[in-house]
């Protein structure tokens, strides 16, 4: 492991630690792409699951007529795995 993998994989691993008492794997992760990506992996690597089983829920305001956020709108963002 690299030293940019450890760095990514300590920064990952705080939102998991936030995560505890709830459903999600990763909890608050600040928003952007290259986040999302390290996220993806980050539990590909330690869980083990694969990309297919985790879902994104974004976290921010409802701007539009929806329950849910839209990308664009989000600040940050909760990783999960799917139950099937």
């Amino acid at each position: 492991m690299t030293y940019e993998e450890h760095e990514k994989f300590l920064e990952m691993s705080k939102y998991n630690v936030n995560s505890f008492g709830f459903t999600s794997t990763l909890k608050g992760v600040p928003m952007s792409e290259e986040n999302l990506e390290n996220a993806k992996n980050h539990c590909t690597k330690l869980y083990g699951y694969s990309r297919s089983r985790m879902y994104v829920m974004y976290r921010g305001p409802r701007t539009s007529i929806s329950n849910c956020t839209l990308k664009k709108d989000a600040h940050s963002f909760d990783l999960y795995k799917r139950n099937y």
